[in-house]
């Protein structure tokens, strides 16, 4: 039955979804800790993936034309072979410590150095396809590394968001085969999903527009307090509920 939660997810959908189109990155990472505010810890990134495929492969439809294949074409057998390993860990994660890793994670992507860092380690797009869909089974948010990585390639903004959309989009739907081949039922949750793939998929449309609308500088300074003011709320959240019980 669809209630006031999943009106909500199919809004913040479309929302985070045009904010990525817009700006070419964000949009994921705010979904990713906004979820666990309304789902249980362990469907967070199995639906979180599934969304964030329509999101990409919308994006990527509306772009196709200004994707940069000579990168992206190694990242797909990378991302099938992250999908793999990831399949063999998937039981050692200890799902009900996610809201804390998720808090934590974005915290550290968002004020330190470490994805500037990392990026300088990935300029092999296989493996970077490797690194990416394997962490991703786990943390979600692993495509906040990849604009970076695209910059250092001389890719300009417009293939840089498209680009990142086209290997995205197989990181995710390489995610979501994993987790169906690991026992996860997404038919249990059809009518949720379908709301947020179609936020997804209107969002993406929309951000179209928005990609000459928003100065650049502004929109990222949004983007980072966003997410660190819903960051900090999952780590609090998260400590509270452990320790004030």
């Amino acid at each position: 039955m669809i209630d006031l939660s999943h009106i909500a997810l199919f809004f913040i959908c479309m929302l985070t979804s045009a904010f990525t189109a817009g700006l070419g990155v964000g949009g994921g990472a705010i979904l990713l800790v906004l979820l666990p505010n309304f789902l249980a810890p362990s469907v967070v990134i199995p639906i979180h993936g599934a969304t964030q495929l329509m999101s990409n492969a919308s994006r990527l439809l509306f772009d196709w034309k200004t994707v940069s294949w000579p990168l992206a074409r190694p990242y797909i057998p990378g991302a099938l072979m992250g999908g793999v390993l990831g399949y063999f860990l998937l039981d050692l994660f200890e799902f009900n410590l996610l809201p804390l890793i998720l808090g934590v994670f974005i915290l550290v992507c968002t004020w330190t150095s470490i994805i500037r860092r990392m990026s300088i380690l990935f300029d092999n797009m296989f493996l970077l396809g490797v690194f990416q869909t394997c962490a991703s089974l786990f943390v979600g948010a692993i495509g906040l590394i990849m604009p970076p990585i695209l910059i250092r390639q001389g890719l300009n903004r417009n293939q840089v968001i498209s680009t990142q959309a086209a290997m995205v989009s197989f990181m995710h739907a390489f995610k979501v085969a994993t987790y169906m081949a690991a026992g996860f039922a997404f038919r249990d949750h059809w009518q949720l999903m379908v709301l947020m793939l179609t936020g997804s998929a209107f969002g993406s449309y929309a951000g179209r527009f928005l990609r000459d609308a928003i100065p650049e500088q502004r929109g990222l300074w949004l983007m980072k307090w966003l997410v660190t003011v819903l960051a900090l709320q999952l780590v609090l959240k998260y400590l509270f509920a452990v320790y004030f019980k």
